[in-house]
C-alpha cells in the first residue's frame, strides 16, 4: 500500500532539533509553514484556536492540503495538521506503525442540532459508511492510489454534551474482507460550533491507537472555537442551520444517500440527496509515509496553492 508514497525526503528535522537554541532558525521554520510547540495557534480567520504541545509541530493550511491531496484524501476545509516533531525525520515505511497525525478541518455546514444524540444507530450508520467507500475508491483509482475499506468501529459514536463533541473511530483496511488486517485507525472528534463543525481527525496505527489517543487528549480538550463562534452562541432564526443532526454529521458524504434509503434520516432524505449532489465525500486517511511526505512538501513551499 505504501510503496507509492515512499518518497525520497529532503529532511527538515535538523531545524527542529536546533529550534530551541537558534531564533533565526525558528523564524525560518515558521516561514516554511511549520510552527513548533509549545505554541498557541489560531485556526482560520480567528475561527478557533489550538494549543500545540511541546514535542509537536503544526503544519499550516497550505502544507496540510498538499499532504491530503498527495494521499488521495479531500483537502476541503483543511486548516492544518498537528504531528509529533520526531515524525518529520522518519522516511521509511517501517516507521509508519509509530507515526500519527491530527488533521484539522472546518466544515461550514451551519448549526448542527444534537436532538438525536440518544438515538445514534451505530450498526446502520456503519453500513452506510461502508457503502460510501465505493465512490471514494473510484476517486482514488483515478489518482492511481490503492483503495481503502472500512472495517468495524474502533469506537462507536458517542456525544459529549458538555463539550459539544461527537467522537467515533473507524478501522481502515486495504482489503474488503473481515479477515483483512487493519491498516490504521481514524479517530474522529467533531466540535460543534455556531456556524459549522471543527473536525480533529487522529490517524494512527491500530497497535498505537490507545497510546496515541492518550497523547493527544489534552490537545483535543484545549481546541475550541473563539468567542462569537461557539455552539452556545447560535441564534435561531438568524444564523444558518445545517438541517441535520449528529447522525448526518457522522455520515457525511455519499453515505447520506444510503442512509436516506434506510430511513436513518427520517424526513431529511431529500436534503440528504442534495448534500450528496453538493459533492461532499467520506473522509478517510491512512498512515502513509508521513515523515517522508512532509519533508518533501516542506521543500516545495510556495509552488502550489
Amino acid at each position: 500500500m505504501i510503496s507509492l508514497l515512499r518518497l525520497t525526503a529532503v529532511s527538515c528535522f535538523v531545524f527542529l532539533t536546533l529550534f530551541s537554541s537558534n531564533t533565526a532558525l525558528a523564524d525560518d521554520l515558521k516561514e516554511k509553514g511549520i510552527t513548533p510547540g509549545p505554541a498557541h495557534v489560531v485556526l482560520g480567520d480567528n475561527l478557533a484556536s489550538i494549543d500545540v504541545p511541546a514535542g509537536f509541530v503544526f503544519a499550516n493550511k497550505e502544507l496540510a492540503k498538499r499532504y491530503l491531496e498527495a494521499t488521495g484524501s479531500s483537502p476541503e476545509g483543511a486548516l492544518g495538521i498537528v504531528l509529533p516533531a520526531e515524525t518529520l525525520k522518519k522516511t521509511d515505511k517501517e516507521d509508519d506503525v509509530n507515526s500519527f497525525l491530527i488533521i484539522s478541518r472546518f466544515v461550514e455546514s451551519g448549526y448542527v442540532h444534537d436532538k438525536d444524540a440518544k438515538d445514534l444507530k451505530s450498526d446502520d450508520i456503519l453500513k452506510s459508511i461502508k457503502d460510501d467507500t465505493k465512490e471514494n475508491n473510484e476517486h482514488r483509482k483515478s489518482m492511481n492510489l490503492p483503495p481503502f475499506y472500512v472495517g468495524d468501529w474502533a469506537e462507536k459514536p458517542k456525544y459529549e454534551k458538555d463539550k459539544h463533541q461527537v467522537v467515533w473511530a473507524l478501522q481502515v483496511k486495504d482489503e474488503d474482507s473481515t479477515s483483512a488486517p487493519v491498516t490504521c485507525i481514524n479517530y474522529n472528534t467533531r466540535i460543534l460550533g455556531r456556524k459549522g463543525i471543527l473536525s480533529m481527525n487522529l490517524v494512527t496505527s491500530q497497535e498505537k491507537f490507545p497510546e496515541n489517543k492518550a497523547k493527544i487528549m489534552d490537545l483535543l480538550n484545549k481546541t475550541e472555537f473563539t468567542k462569537g463562534n461557539t455552539y452556545g452562541e447560535y441564534v435561531e432564526g438568524k444564523d444558518k442551520a445545517s438541517g441535520y443532526g449528529l447522525t448526518g454529521l457522522i455520515l457525511g458524504g455519499g453515505a447520506m444517500a444510503a442512509a436516506a434509503k434506510m430511513g436513518l434520516l427520517g424526513g431529511l432524505w431529500k436534503w440528504a440527496l442534495g448534500f450528496l449532489i453538493a459533492g461532499k465525500k467520506l473522509i478517510l486517511v491512512a498512515v502513509v509515509g508521513i515523515g517522508a511526505l512532509f519533508a518533501k512538501l516542506f521543500g516545495k513551499k510556495g509552488q502550489t496553492k
